[in-house]
């Protein structure tokens, strides 16, 4: 059994590396994951400001002061967010791979992020009387609180002060997988005309603490992918996992932006 056994599932693929017995000239480090998880993020970055910009420029304000999205938007966003799925399985099985297929995965979560970051605000927050639109605001605030909250998360985990156990980590697991099925179950069920409690949608306070409850399930994910990362680091795990633990950094990253986002909305709507 690897020794490197982790409970979150992007993070994963470490476990199926022999880092004991196999002898390699190129190994992972701490400043080459370094690497890999700017040029994922500046990808993520600088393709969703683009996309944002795009969406932006195409929408158009009714007289009601209501907004008509390009058509292309929907499409983009779903499919995007279909891809990156099916990329992050052949990451997962294939994680030599990821040195090619991260990038490429980072530039679907760029067209995911830029969408998302226009749709969101939208259903929450209404365009202001002059015109403005308020995800611009919101996407700022969003981005900074997850650069504080991951440095945060950092800093406590490089001090010793944070850590996941076995027992925390079977419970993150099981809530993800637990927000997982009641994803899909409101996905299902609206086919069928079904509806039930929306915690995405819902703006109450209800609604507000089911955000907060899955940003702090990512903040914790990111000391998974902290943890797991060393992990790799000090056991020689070979140089391609350097691109897998930047990937399994991204996703979470993307995930408590997504989260933070909503959260924001959600708050601006009920001032």
């Amino acid at each position: 059994m690897s020794i490197l056994q982790s409970r979150n599932p992007a993070m994963r693929v470490l476990e199926n590396e022999d880092v004991l017995t196999v002898e390699r000239q190129s190994v992972m480090t701490l400043g080459g994951t370094v690497t890999a998880t700017g040029i994922l993020l500046s990808i993520v970055a600088v393709v969703g400001v683009l996309v944002w910009q795009a969406i932006n420029s195409a929408a158009v304000i009714s007289p009601t002061g209501g907004i008509s999205m390009p058509a292309w938007a929907w499409p983009a966003l779903i499919g995007s967010m279909v891809a990156g799925l099916v990329i992050s399985l052949i990451i997962a099985f294939k994680p030599k791979s990821a040195p090619f297929l991260a990038p490429v995965h980072a530039v679907l979560e760029g067209v995911f992020v830029g969408a998302a970051t226009f749709v969101i605000p939208m259903q929450f927050v209404p365009m202001q009387a002059d015109g403005t639109n308020p995800s611009a605001m919101l996407a700022l605030q969003a981005a900074g609180a997850t650069l504080a909250i991951a440095g945060a998360m950092l800093a406590g985990y490089a001090s010793g002060i944070l850590r996941v156990g076995p027992l925390v980590q079977k419970i993150m697991v099981t809530m993800l997988f637990g927000l997982l099925g009641y994803t899909a179950l409101l996905w299902i069920l609206s086919f069928f005309g079904v509806g039930i409690w929306n915690g995405y949608a819902d703006t109450g306070m209800m609604g507000i603490g089911f955000t907060v409850l899955c940003a702090g399930l990512a903040s914790l994910f990111l000391l998974l992918d902290f943890q797991y990362i060393e992990a790799g680091v000090q056991q020689r795990a070979p140089k391609y996992m350097e691109w897998v633990g930047a990937w399994g950094l991204m996703v979470t990253l993307v995930w408590l932006y997504i989260e933070l986002l909503r959260l924001l909305a959600k708050l601006r709507a009920n001032e």
